[in-house]
């Protein structure tokens, strides 16, 4: 060993320190994957970067654990939605209550869309209900149909859920679709003194679309489902998972339970404050980006 040492003009200290530096690096490649699977087991969707920044692996930048967790096969899956679960009314009524709006309190805006699930061929309607300041879940339904009652039932739990049936300067947003603009989910709103709010262009109901796509797409499509009766169930833990541990950058990297306590302790004036993005504004502006200012 001396003369390959010699050969190689390397002393043997240096060559051991190599040898070292290598088994930690190593030893820290098994510990990130070990985090990366225990996050996944929980979150089976959350990708690379929002791990990193909820894990905040001490001495590792996040393109290092990005890396990491590609080189280990990390990689999400991308699913495509072709299904159309909106079908809008010509006849809008309700204008777009979005415009210079400007968000420091939960309660002041709910937004609410629906997706869908293929359950081995069969589609079943998801309709959500969110607190758009926290990105908190409040409401939810799943059913075989797109009839409005579905949606009265996810309006209802939203209700409950705030411990409320009359609400001060709260907007309802939504699209233009027929469950939307029914009699009895209008009488609901109208009932509880919700200002009703409609898009004029579909990506102007980003934030809630953002939330479908990640309780299907991150999380359903990930587990084994195979009756309604078990959607349902799944449905109802994933929005509890959700809502309790899921972190957005947009909230501190807090998830929505943990926002909401948190800005409860704030002054108003010193809470984020969420700027809405709507068509009338500026086109330089990413409508699928919130404006967040501190």
């Amino acid at each position: 060993m001396k003369d390959l040492f010699l050969f190689c003009d390397i002393s043997r200290q240096a060559h051991h320190q190599a040898l070292m530096r290598e088994q930690k690096w190593v030893d820290l490649e098994y510990l990130i994957v070990g985090l990366i699977l225990q996050m996944r087991e929980v979150h089976p969707g959350m990708g690379l970067r929002v791990m990193y920044e909820v894990l905040q692996p001490n001495g590792l930048g996040r393109d290092a654990f990005i890396s990491i967790g590609l080189a280990y096969g990390f990689r999400l899956i991308t699913f495509k939605n072709p299904t159309k679960t909106t079908f809008s009314s010509p006849y809008n009524r309700y204008k777009n209550l979005l415009v210079d709006k400007t968000l420091d309190d939960i309660n002041q805006l709910w937004t609410s869309d629906k997706t869908y699930y293929d359950l081995a061929g069969t589609f079943y309607y998801i309709a959500l209900i969110m607190d758009t300041y926290s990105r908190k879940i409040l409401g939810y339904s799943v059913a075989d149909n797109m009839r409005a009652y579905n949606n009265c039932q996810a309006l209802e739990m939203a209700f409950k859920n705030r411990k409320q049936d009359k609400f001060e300067n709260l907007i309802h947003h939504s699209d233009r679709g027929g469950q939307y603009i029914s009699s009895d989910y209008i009488t609901l709103l109208t009932n509880a003194g919700i200002k009703i709010s409609m898009c004029n262009e579909v990506y102007e109901n980003s934030h809630i679309e953002r939330v479908n796509s990640t309780i299907k797409n991150q999380y359903l499509r990930y587990w084994k489902i195979n009756t309604f009766e078990e959607l349902k169930c799944t449905l109802k833990g994933t929005i509890d998972t959700y809502n309790r541990t899921r972190p957005h950058s947009s909230l501190l990297n807090m998830a929505p339970d943990s926002f909401e306590q948190y800005i409860n302790e704030l002054k108003v004036e010193k809470r984020p404050k969420l700027s809405i993005w709507t068509s009338n504004q500026t086109q330089n502006i990413n409508p699928n980006q919130s404006l967040i200012q501190f």
